[in-house]
């Protein structure tokens, strides 16, 4: 009985009609309604005013009606939440309340046409403002738009009939007034059959566009979007879930191999085949050949482990394509996620986390372990911190001092990043959060702003300021204009800036970064070639590259009173640069006697902690300004 109702109304008002979307066009109307509430309030008065003019019983009695009605759909569609689900009944009710209140309006239209020729004008003005409220307010809703047409029709009948019957009109005058009633109401008939269409062509686009932004288009999944929403909807509800992370192992080689064509068609089926495991509430491709998906987990680990074996045998099954099979492998993570305590955001850079280890380890599936996750977590926690705390200048310079072996004084300040305060139980050293600076490509970033809080200490002395430079800092673009830019602003000659470099220098694009180097020297600069000796340093790079410093590794002075073999190195080394005319300094002094074994030796600077600690520089205000 219920379906065979619900057919024939779909017959009515269309194959997309449902009960929901009239509920739905139940609070719009409410909401046209609440808009249009100041004119009625302004309408009710004048009509009843017109009408008390020609009958005053019933003006009082239209006025009661009208008043009731509005009063009513007030409270109704106001004051109680149409947007919370209610009955058929109560549906059926609020239909039925505005039709009557728009028979009330059409009876005081049909009043004022029977009235006679001098109050007919009158009476069509009202019509049509009914049938007008009817096209623009009740067109949300197919039942209300045909509940209240019908009064409407029957008004211009009506009043096409009074003009007929009505003795002191001419027959020509009849014929232009029912013309005219005619085709107004064809008109009012026409504009709302058309605001029927253009709202569903409305309602269609936006439906259209609203599933195109959740979607990823070429393999109809979710985007990462509407999946996040929907793990937040899912873990407010507090029952068990899984969220797995999925990215697929040897896509690149094949899409190269075989093209773009072959690529999409395996991306549709990894999609596919995540659409059709069991207990999945839902799935999404976050780009690339990266997908996530959320099931709700089983009662027991051993059924979760088996459903995730099996996902992964299904993802990683050959895949058809035309009369070949293509395979891929997945590294895929999943994380357990529940109704405790923990974010959304956590639950995905969880197993986000675990398909990572999964894919270094070439492990296929892993589930996320705590422990085992735990420096990823913390990696994962300095890097999104670093990125804060450098741009608000929390990122602060410190200054180490190197000394001259003839005159025991200060010449230069090595600039090292020091991170205090970081709000983490240790302050990342510069092991920590350099690499994430360079992985980030805020090194520059990172040297600017300490540059800006460090040059000021070199006005008033005659130190020189020692910057560490990586290759890819050496080759940019604009790394030298901006740096000269830079010493510039604080007045600082470029004769008092070393650059430091690795020997990496050396082994990558030799030519091009001796051009780089030459260019620094022409500039003033000075270049110091850093950390000799501690990996595959050549004796060949003193002559190959533009140098005027060398400082030797720590490694050197380690063991160097009880290492004869140590010791010659180190002389010869310092005598070789010297022939050269490259000065030297010692790192890693840690104590006298080894800085007076090494003065024996004929270096000309030292650094260590035995001649000084690095020292914070205090923060300035402007200067922090000038480094954002």
């Amino acid at each position: 009985m219920k379906a065979a109702l619900r057919t024939s109304l779909r017959r009515v008002f269309g194959p997309d009609w449902s009960l929901g979307a009239e509920h739905a066009a139940a609070f719009d109307i409410a909401t046209h309604l609440k808009a249009d509430w100041g004119g009625r309030v302004i309408g009710l008065p004048l009509t009843v005013l017109a009408l008390w003019i020609v009958h005053p019983a019933i003006a009082l009695a239209w006025c009661f009606l009208i008043l009731q009605n509005e009063w009513v759909e007030r409270r109704f569609a106001f004051h109680q939440r149409l947007d919370t689900p209610f009955g058929r009944c109560q549906l059926l009710i609020l239909i039925l309340h505005r039709t009557c209140g728009t028979v009330f309006w059409v009876f005081a239209g049909l009043v004022f046409m029977a009235e006679g020729s001098s109050h007919r004008l009158l009476g069509l003005t009202l019509l049509i403002g009914v049938m007008l409220h009817v096209s623009l307010v009740y067109n949300a809703s197919r039942i209300q738009t045909l509940a209240t047409g019908i009064p409407c029709l029957l008004g211009f009948i009506a009043a096409t009939v009074i003009t007929l019957f009505d003795p002191i009109l001419t027959l020509n005058h009849k014929f232009i007034t029912i013309f005219a009633i005619i085709a107004i109401f064809g008109y009012m008939m026409t504009a709302t059959v058309q605001n029927l269409k253009i709202r569903d062509r409305l309602k269609n686009l936006v439906s259209e566009k609203t599933q195109l932004a959740a979607e990823d288009p070429l393999t109809g999944l979710q985007n990462r979007r509407s999946f996040v929403d929907l793990v937040a909807a899912q873990k407010s509800t507090g029952r068990p879930l899984i969220l797995v992370f999925i990215d697929l192992d040897r896509f690149k080689p094949l899409n190269d191999q075989y093209g773009h064509a072959v690529g999409d068609q395996v991306l549709r089926e990894i999609g596919q085949r995540l659409i059709e495991q069991p207990d999945m509430l839902g799935a999404a491709r976050f780009g690339g050949d990266e997908f996530a998906a959320l099931f709700a987990a089983p009662a027991d680990a051993h059924t979760t482990h088996s459903q995730m074996r099996a996902l992964h045998n299904s993802l990683t099954a050959p895949i058809q394509y035309v009369s070949w099979d293509v395979s891929v492998g997945a590294s895929i993570g999943w994380v357990r996620a529940g109704g405790d305590s923990t974010s959304v955001s956590e639950v995905l850079h969880s197993a986000d986390v675990a398909m990572r280890r999964a894919k270094v380890e070439h492990l296929g599936l892993v589930e996320f372990d705590p422990v085992t996750d735990q420096a990823a977590l913390a990696s994962s926690a300095i890097e999104i911190a670093f990125r804060h705390a450098l741009a608000k200048g929390r990122i602060r310079p410190a200054l180490q001092p190197i000394v001259s072996v003839s005159s025991g004084q200060i010449v230069t300040m090595e600039l090292l990043a020091r991170w205090p305060d970081s709000g983490f139980p240790r302050d990342p050293g510069p092991q920590d959060f350099i690499p994430i600076a360079e992985r980030l490509g805020l090194l520059n970033d990172m040297l600017w702003s300490t540059l800006h809080q460090a040059l000021p200490t070199l006005a008033g002395s005659s130190w020189s300021l020692a910057i560490n430079v990586s290759p890819s800092q050496l080759t940019s673009q604009h790394f030298l204009r901006k740096l000269s830019g830079v010493i510039a602003q604080h007045g600082i000659p470029p004769q008092r800036i070393e650059l430091e470099i690795t020997e990496q220098v050396a082994f990558r694009n030799v030519m091009e970064n001796c051009a780089v180097l030459d260019q620094a020297r022409a500039l003033g600069l000075r270049v110091v070639l850093d950390d000799f000796g501690a990996g595959y340093s050549s004796l060949a790079m003193l002559d190959r590259l533009p140098l005027d410093k060398i400082k030797l590794d720590r490694a050197f002075v380690g063991e160097l009173r009880d290492r004869a073999v140590t010791q010659k190195i180190l002389k010869a080394t310092m005598s070789l640069a010297h022939e050269l005319g490259i000065s030297c300094t010692v790192e890693g002094i840690e104590n006298a006697e080894t800085a007076a074994l090494v003065a024996s030796f004929g270096c000309d600077h030292m650094q260590g902690y035995w001649v000084g600690m690095p020292d914070l520089v205090e923060p300035r205000q402007h200067l922090l300004d000038l480094a954002s």
